[in-house]
């Protein structure tokens, strides 16, 4: 990637305000650190980040529990589930906008919507599949209900949830930085936007990138490291794989 970069800046020779060269870009970065501006936006972005996607998560978990328990309750959301899982996270910007104005509740509106849908399918779906010869077995060693939902639905569905919570992350992401495009008076869209408003493209660039190594980062933090420490360590990924391959 980075040679096929260095090759369009200096071989073919495309103007630096179409597609700036690598040391531009870092150029920009670098400045936008000893500045302190990206720090900020990135904080802020971050901040509205985790506010929505806890929203987001805890409500979709708890609701998805709720339905997916309840083959009724399924066959009933599903429809809704699908028309509303159609619609891009971005088109209810306009809307926020209107109720919530540029503000944090704005912003957190945008990443519960662009989160709420995919978490809450995936857990009914990770429910629903889980095989009630399990929780039969639960009860003939005399547990109850709560340690069914403990012990074998809640590790059973886990695979599901973080595959929600892993793709909702990654569209709570984008729609949140759209969200700052349009109207939000700081964070790393606003930064983009305000490069945009100069046509400086070194910054649109930098902040590209900065936006898209966040977004991995993020991923692994809030997501990769609870795989490892529960789906992986308890086993479940290989049976949530043998299900698939079904």
């Amino acid at each position: 990637m980075a040679l096929i970069w260095w090759a369009l800046t200096n071989v073919f020779g495309v103007p630096e305000y179409i597609f700036p060269s690598l040391s531009s870009v870092a150029a920009a970065l670098w400045d936008a650190l000893l500045s302190g501006r990206l720090l900020d936006d990135t904080r802020i972005s971050i901040i509205r980040l985790l506010l929505g996607a806890v929203v987001g998560i805890v409500s979709g978990i708890a609701l998805g529990f709720l339905v997916g328990l309840s083959r009724t309750a399924r066959i009933a959301v599903e429809p809704l589930i699908n028309a509303f899982s159609g619609i891009a996270g971005i088109a209810w910007i306009p809307l926020a906008l209107a109720w919530f104005g540029t503000g944090l509740a704005m912003s957190t509106f945008v990443i519960w919507n662009g989160m709420f849908f995919v978490v809450f399918a995936n857990t009914i779906l990770g429910v629903s599949r889980v095989p009630q010869t399990y929780a039969q077995a639960i009860f003939t060693l005399g547990g109850d209900r709560r340690e069914v939902l403990r012990s074998v639905i809640l590790p059973g569905a886990l695979p599901d949830i973080l595959t929600g919570v892993r793709v909702g992350l990654a569209f709570a992401w984008r729609s949140l930085i759209a969200a700052e495009l349009m109207g939000s008076p700081m964070g790393l869209g606003q930064w983009v936007n305000e490069a945009a408003t100069y046509q400086r493209t070194d910054r649109i660039l930098a902040g590209c990138l900065t936006i898209a190594v966040l977004g991995v980062l993020l991923e692994a933090l809030m997501v990769s490291w609870i795989a490892r420490r529960t789906v992986v360590r308890w086993g479940t990924v290989a049976v949530a794989e043998e299900r698939k391959a079904r």
